[in-house]
């Protein structure tokens, strides 16, 4: 049902999640659909609504939250690229300041800048969730789990947003459907999600909750400024978290997956030579580290040939990423971890080298002779 996760050890979950194929037979007849009757009729208007309102009511189930306080957009850039415009357009003219913590996804710390710079606003960019903020702080953003897989103190952030009379705004981009996630437990104001991650949904498309503590027209209004959605965009998001909601039980592919990535956590951290840059005790489904004397992208290299493993190498950061699903197999993860204690061992001189199998694409042209 997840085809992808027979290619290889599907390891990069954080980059792109595997698609159900029975996501891809939906979007196919969707368009095979519009192909031979277009994409126009008396109807399409009211099919386009019911098919926003299903991907609306999925990702609500998902956070536990009402689907009338959820918006879809374009990406979670277009998302707080909105919220950071709507607060500080419409909040105290003495309160007008962005705090940003490190390890914000790029796209979204590009997107809160711009808005920002429009605004006059000056953006301050913290390590680590603050304690106490000034009253001048109009929108707090972070990453519920950052590209490292480090956990963020979402709390902490927002008690003291909150006790300065700011918005905190969450990317939950990396925490949604790989570890619990609820509106109420977090306390933030907004929080946003891309669809194509642990959600298995398709690119480009995201969603925002909006704290009923906001204007009840707000939410509408996100939606007018965000919309016309492609009909398979949405088809396919309503039918991956479908899915995932009732046919594969998200709660419990939740659970796997912290089970999976304390397994694999655990494993890495006890390994001689690795590197692991979050708290091996607290973390998300993503393990970012290192391996001494090796580089990332060569490290990825040998994990590619050796073992067939599917992972991110970030030559700028010099970090190796890896990524679990509910879908890996605990032999997986053993494979893997085996394999980087070899490198461990080694330098890429020294380490003995597997015999590669090459594979001939096609047979040879008859006219230049065998």
């Amino acid at each position: 049902m997840l085809t992808a996760t027979g290619a290889g050890i599907y390891l990069s979950t954080h980059v792109a999640g595997p698609i159900p194929a029975e996501t891809m037979t939906a979007v196919h007849e969707s368009d095979d659909m519009e192909l031979r009757l277009g994409r126009v009729g008396p109807d399409r208007d009211d099919d386009i609504e019911q098919r926003e309102r299903e991907a609306r009511a999925v990702a609500a189930a998902v956070l536990k939250a009402s689907p009338e306080r959820v918006v879809l957009t374009h990406g979670a850039a277009d998302a707080a690229r909105l919220i950071c415009l709507e607060v500080l357009e419409h909040g105290s003219e003495a309160a007008q300041r962005v705090v940003m913590l490190e390890g914000l996804d790029r796209t979204i710390a590009a997107a809160v800048r711009d808005v920002a710079d429009v605004a006059g606003a000056e953006v301050e960019v913290l390590p680590e969730a603050p304690r106490i903020l000034a009253n001048d702080v109009a929108l707090v953003v972070l990453a519920h789990v950052d590209a490292d897989g480090r956990l963020a103190d979402v709390a902490r952030a927002a008690e003291a947003a909150h006790k300065a009379g700011a918005r905190l705004l969450v990317d939950a981009g990396r925490s949604v459907g790989a570890i619990p996630t609820d509106v109420d437990e977090l306390g933030a104001d907004f929080i946003i999600a891309d669809g194509h991650r642990w959600l298995l949904g398709p690119d480009a498309v995201a969603f925002a909750w909006i704290t009923p503590d906001l204007d009840e027209e707000l939410p509408e209004w996100l939606r007018q400024a965000t919309a016309p959605f492609a009909r398979g965009s949405l088809l396919a998001l309503a039918r991956s978290v479908g899915w995932l909601l009732m046919y594969v039980e998200l709660p419990w592919a939740i659970d796997r997956t912290v089970d999976l990535a304390d397994q694999l956590y655990a494993d890495l951290a006890a390994i001689d030579g690795v590197e692991l840059l979050a708290d091996p005790e607290a973390h998300g489904a993503v393990a970012a580290f290192r391996i001494r004397d090796w580089d990332p992208g060569d490290v990825v290299d040998e994990l590619s040939r050796s073992i067939f493993a599917i992972a991110e190498a970030d030559a700028g950061a010099q970090v190796i990423r890896a990524s679990v699903g509910a879908w890996n197999r605990e032999s997986e993860i053993e494979r893997l971890v085996k394999r980087v204690a070899e490198l461990a061992e080694h330098t890429p001189e020294t380490l003995p080298r597997r015999p590669s199998l090459t594979i001939i694409s096609g047979p040879l042209d008859p006219e230049e002779g065998a």
